[in-house]
C-alpha cells in the first residue's frame, strides 16, 4: 500500500473505533493498529515502515503488557521499547488527522502569492541541542545548520515533483521543507534528506500525488524509512523476495540441497558446452 491508502485507512479506524478523527492514549492506537494489521491488503513490515520504527517494535506494541518473559530486566526493557513505540505510532495516526484539517486551511488560504514570498526563508534558531529524527541529538553549537540559501535551493527542487496551484504549491513546498529543517537541522544531513525526497517524488508519482492531495502528512514522508516510500512494483518486488526468501530459510539440509538441485537443471547449469565447429541447425 502507498502512503495514501494508509493514511486514508487510519482515519476509517480512528473514525470507527474512537468515534472522533484523533487518539488520546496508547489503548486506543493498539486497538487501531490491530484494526489494520487484520486488514488483508496490509502488510506488517510495510506498515512498520510507513511508521518510522521496527517490526520487532511493531510486535511489541502489538502484545501490550503480555512480552511473556520470566526475565523481569528484559520484560522491563519491552516495556519502555512499547511506550516509545506507541508514543511514535500516536503521533503519526494524529499527524494525519491534523495534517488534514491544515491542508483544508491552505486550500482557504489567500491565493496571493509573489515571487519574492517564493524565495524567503524563516531563520528558524535551534537550541544548543537538538534531536534529529532518527533519534539522535546534535550540538548544534558545533554542528553547522543549513543556511538561507541552501534552504531555499531545497525549495525550488522540491517544488519540481509538486503539482499544485501557484498558492497551495508554495505551501506545501514550505511545510514540507521547514519539516526537513527541523528533523535534520544540520546542513548535510539537511541536504541529503532533501535530494532523497525530490528523488523518491520523482520516481513515486503516487507519493507526490498523495502529498499534493492532502492525504500524506510531510511528517510521514520526513521521518518514515526510505522503503515506505518507494513505487508500488519495488514494494511487490520486495515482498516477494521475502517470501521466496523465507521459504528458503524454513528447508531442511536435504531440501535445501534439493532445490539447488532444480533450480542449477532449470538454469541449464551443468549442461555440456555444444561441440566446437558444428552447426546446431544441421
Amino acid at each position: 500500500m502507498d502512503l495514501g491508502a494508509v493514511a486514508e485507512a487510519i482515519r476509517d479506524a480512528v473514525a470507527s473505533i474512537c468515534g472522533d478523527s484523533v487518539l488520546e492514549n496508547h489503548a486506543q492506537a493498539v486497538q487501531v493498529l490491530a484494526a489494520l494489521l487484520r486488514r488483508p491488503e496490509v502488510d506488517r513490515r510495510e506498515l512498520a515502515m510507513v511508521f518510522g520504527v521496527s517490526l520487532e517494535q511493531l510486535e511489541r506494541c502489538r502484545a501490550w503488557e503480555h512480552e511473556g518473559s520470566c526475565d523481569p530486566i528484559f520484560a522491563d526493557l519491552c516495556r519502555g521499547d512499547a511506550v516509545h513505540t506507541g508514543n511514535v505510532i500516536l503521533s503519526r495516526i494524529n499527524q494525519a488527522a491534523h495534517w488534514r484539517e491544515e491542508f483544508r486551511d491552505m486550500q482557504g488560504a489567500d491565493d496571493s502569492c509573489s515571487d519574492d514570498d517564493l524565495g524567503d526563508v524563516d531563520e528558524i534558531a535551534p537550541s544548543d541541542h537538538e534531536m534529529r529524527g532518527d533519534g539522535a541529538f546534535v550540538d548544534v553549537t558545533v554542528a553547522c545548520t543549513a543556511t538561507a540559501s541552501a534552504r531555499r535551493r531545497a525549495r525550488a527542487l522540491l517544488s519540481r515533483h509538486i503539482d499544485a496551484h501557484a498558492s497551495l504549491q508554495h505551501q506545501l513546498v514550505r511545510r514540507l521543507e521547514q519539516e526537513c529543517f527541523e528533523a535534520y537541522p544540520e546542513d548535510k544531513a539537511y541536504r541529503q534528506c532533501c535530494r532523497a525526497l525530490a528523488a523518491n517524488l520523482r520516481r513515486n508519482t503516487m507519493l507526490a500525488a498523495g502529498f499534493s492531495g492532502g492525504l500524506v502528512p510531510p511528517q510521514w514522508i520526513v521521518l518514515a524509512d526510505n522503503e515506505a516510500l518507494a513505487t508500488r512494483m519495488g514494494k511487490l518486488q520486495r515482498r516477494a523476495f521475502r517470501c521466496e526468501s523465507l521459504k528458503d530459510a524454513k528447508l531442511d539440509d536435504v531440501n535445501a540441497d534439493m532445490r539447488r538441485q532444480f533450480w542449477a537443471a532449470a538454469r541449464g547449469t551443468d549442461l555440456a558446452p555444444p561441440p566446437q565447429n558444428e552447426d546446431p541447425l544441421d
